[in-house]
C-alpha cells in the first residue's frame, strides 16, 4: 500500500534558522556582559609572570638535563626583555625564544649567586648536572613599589616575595688557627 505525502508522519529533527540566530544573539549578549567582569577573576599580571617564569626555569632545567649541555636565561636590563636559549662554546648565548614581562614593569637590578648587576645582559645558568644558578630578581612595580622573584638552585623553585629582598650574607668568622 503507497502512502501519499500527507499521510506519512511529519519529523521535527533539529532548529529552524530564526531560532538558531536567536539563541546565538543572545548568546553574544550575555557574553559581552560576562567578559566586563572576566578580569576580576584572572591573576594579577605579577603572578602570572612569576608562573611563567617558574614553568620557563623548571623546563630550561630539563632540557639541560636531557640534551646535557648548558641552557641559559638572559636578563637584558637594559632593554627590559628576558631571553631563554643555550650556551654555545663558539657563539656564545644563542637565543631560542623570549618571555614577555608584565605591562609598566621593569627590572632594577639582578643578583647571581651573589653577584650584583644593575646594567647589562647577565645570564642564569642551566647546568647539565641539574644545578642553575642562584638568581635574586628585583622588578619595579610602580615607583619604588619593587617585587623580588628568587630562584633556588638546587631545585630551580622560583617564589615571588612583595618587597625588595636582599641576598643574606655570612659574616666570615675569625680563625685562631
Amino acid at each position: 500500500m503507497r502512502m501519499s505525502r500527507a499521510q506519512l508522519p511529519q519529523r521535527n529533527d533539529g532548529f529552524t534558522l530564526l531560532e538558531l540566530v536567536i539563541v546565538t544573539l543572545l548568546l553574544a549578549i550575555f557574553l559581552t556582559f560576562a567578559s566586563v567582569n572576566w578580569k576580576v577573576f584572572a591573576p594579577n599580571d605579577n603572578q602570572s609572570f612569576l608562573e611563567r617564569l617558574s614553568v620557563e626555569i623548571s623546563l630550561l632545567r630539563e632540557e639541560a638535563i636531557s640534551d646535557y649541555d648548558e641552557k641559559a636565561i638572559e636578563f637584558n636590563l637594559v632593554d627590559n626583555a628576558i631571553t631563554v636559549g643555550r650556551i654555545d662554546k663558539t657563539m656564545g648565548f644563542v637565543k631560542t625564544r623570549e618571555l614577555a614581562l608584565p605591562d609598566e614593569t621593569r627590572m632594577k637590578d639582578l643578583l647571581i649567586n651573589g653577584e650584583s648587576f644593575s646594567t647589562g645582559k647577565p645570564l642564569m645558568v642551566c647546568y647539565p648536572t641539574g644545578i642553575v644558578d642562584r638568581v635574586i630578581l628585583h622588578i619595579d612595580l610602580k615607583e619604588n613599589d619593587y617585587y623580588s622573584i628568587l630562584v633556588s638552585p638546587l631545585t630551580a623553585k622560583t617564589t615571588g616575595e612583595k618587597g625588595y629582598l636582599e641576598e643574606i650574607a655570612i659574616p666570615e668568622r675569625n680563625n685562631p688557627s
